[in-house]
Order: C-alpha cells, then sequence, then structure tokens
C-alpha cells in the first residue's frame, strides 16, 4: 500500500479528518486536523528525498496556518527508520507511521534523536542538577563517573546541549530515577521563518503588488497548487492564491486542488489570470488580472469573490 495511504489510514483510526492531496513536487500530501490540532504531512518512502525548498514552503504554511509540519518515511538512504526515534530534515521532523501512531493513539511520545554521530536525547537539565546536589556529587565526580567532561556535564544541566544515549542511561541508572524528556515532534521550530514574497515571473510579480496596494501581505509559495497566500494583517483570513498567463488542463487540476484544501482548513482561494473571463473553477473564483487591478481593497475583493461563488 503507498505510505500516503497508510498514514491517512493511521490517522483516521485516531480520529483525525484529514484530507489528501497530489501534486508532483509538492511541500505536503496530507492534512489532518483533530480538535484544535491542524497537521501538514509530506509523506516520502526515503526522507533523503526531501528538498531544502520543500521544507521551507512546509514550514511557511504552518506558520501561517498555526499548524504543525511533519515528514514520515520509512528509510534513509540504505537503512529504515526506527519506531520512536525523530530525525530531522531541514528543520523538519520526521517520523515513521509507527511512531506517528504511537504518539496519538498510545500517548507515547518518541524519546530518542538520531543526528551525525548516533543517537541522543535531551534530558530535565534542572532535575539532573538537583539529583546531583541531593546525591552530594561535584560536577567533576559525576562527570568522572558517566564518562563525560565537567563542562559538558555542565551544559547537560543548563539544557544546552543534547546527551548521547549511552550517557542518558548511565545517569539515570546512577539516580534511579527517569530524566529523559520525550521530544515534542509537533512544535517545530518556526520563529525564524521568513515569510517573504519574492515573485519568479513578471505576472507574479504583477499580482503581488495589486495584493500590497489592497493591503495585504504576500507570501511566495513555490511547492504547493497555489503561488502564494495572502493576508491581512491581524486577521485570521488567509487567500490561497493560484497565478497563470491563461487557462490550461495543469489550471484546473490546480483549482480543484486549492478547492480541497480551502474547504478542508477554512480558507479562502483564488486564481489571478493574465487572459481570461471571470468565472469558477471547482468552487474557486477566477478573476482576470484586469478585474484585480481596479479593486479599490480587500473587501471588495472578498465581496468579488462571494458573489463569483454565489453565482456557480
Amino acid at each position: 500500500m503507498e505510505l500516503a495511504n497508510v498514514v491517512e489510514k493511521i490517522l483516521k483510526s485516531i480520529g483525525f479528518e484529514t484530507a489528501r492531496f497530489t501534486f508532483r513536487g509538492g511541500c505536503f500530501d496530507l492534512v489532518a486536523t483533530r480538535r484544535l490540532l491542524l497537521l501538514f504531512i509530506k509523506t516520502l518512502t526515503n526522507i533523503d528525498k526531501f528538498t531544502e525548498e520543500q521544507a521551507e514552503d512546509l514550514k511557511k504554511l504552518a506558520k501561517l496556518f498555526r499548524a504543525s509540519p511533519l515528514l514520515v518515511g520509512l528509510k534513509t538512504k540504505n537503512l529504515e527508520l526506527e519506531d520512536g526515534v525523530v530525525y530531522e530534515r531541514f528543520g523538519i521532523y520526521a517520523i515513521t507511521p509507527g511512531t506517528l501512531y504511537s504518539m496519538f493513539a498510545e500517548g507515547e511520545p518518541p524519546l530518542i534523536m538520531a543526528e551525525r554521530g548516533g543517537f541522543y536525547v535531551k534530558i530535565d537539565g534542572e532535575k539532573l542538577r538537583k539529583l546531583r546536589e541531593e546525591h552530594g556529587y561535584t560536577l567533576a565526580e559525576l562527570a568522572t563517573y558517566v564518562g563525560v567532561s565537567r563542562k559538558s556535564l555542565q551544559r547537560y544541566e543548563k539544557g544546552e546541549a543534547v546527551v548521547s544515549l549511552e550517557v542518558a542511561l548511565r545517569l539515570e541508572e546512577i539516580f534511579d530515577e527517569p530524566l529523559v524528556k520525550p521530544v515534542d515532534v509537533l512544535r517545530a521550530k518556526l520563529e525564524d521563518v521568513s515569510l517573504g514574497s519574492k515573485p519568479e515571473s513578471k505576472l507574479e510579480r504583477e499580482v503581488f503588488e495589486e495584493l500590497h496596494k489592497l493591503g495585504m501581505d504576500v507570501v511566495k509559495i513555490r511547492r504547493a497548487p497555489f503561488n502564494a497566500v495572502g493576508k491581512e494583517e491581524d486577521e485570521e483570513t488567509k487567500l490561497l492564491t493560484g497565478i497563470d498567463e491563461k487557462k490550461t488542463s495543469a489550471t484546473l487540476k490546480r483549482a480543484r486542488l486549492v478547492s480541497q484544501i480551502t474547504e478542508f482548513i477554512g480558507s479562502e482561494g483564488m486564481f489571478v489570470l493574465e487572459n481570461a473571463r471571470a468565472e469558477v473553477i471547482s468552487k474557486i473564483p477566477v478573476i482576470p488580472k484586469r478585474v484585480l487591478e481596479d479593486v479599490r481593497d480587500v473587501d471588495e475583493l472578498f465581496e468579488i469573490i462571494k458573489e463569483l461563488k454565489s453565482k456557480s
């Protein structure tokens, strides 16, 4: 069975609503939601095929929609990924379907991170410091017992470094206390993600400029059925925007995908075409660029979108 089908089946079995999308080279192929949790998921048998560009777009979407980005795969190079271990590609956490199931169905988050040189864990540094002091060890004594430098142990206590699996096990054996902290796979580091809007064509630049004039921020997305996400400052409404010279079979396919996405995540969508008439494709309004140029503000744009949808 195709990996995306397996992952979707797992998610549905544990109470998620899901939507599946097939878009060549896309940064995601599954969207899943359960209560307040929203996931954008990319599935790849070999996680090494995940590109930096896909990762950047996936992080942008996660930040825009307050979602968790996730990569689910089966192997890296010629090695199978291990259940209970978290891998990483360009800042996106990667896990196996088995780990995904354990997280949500059994409430068992992964504990181990795979990095260059082996397996590592994060430990509760404050708890380690208190246990060391309660048992009367100096930094130098405990460092000698576990086979690390005094400086390394000090960094562990400050939470500044990951710990090798072997060292973590030694520490837990010495104090007979759990010290390893689970990896929060759903909390990706998105603080430094740039929501840029650099266009890739003359038409994109012109459309972005028109949206900017209306008071919208524009975020360029390369690896999705839409070209950009527009948003008003301090507003929740997002506008998935596709851009094409003219209507083609590829436009129709992209519009169908954008329609599915907007319906699932509760956003709006439109396509702006250089040469076209105003119409609706799969519930997605198509607006000629000349019409967009005459729009006075965001409210008028959304009125046009609403009116076109009502006539379809």
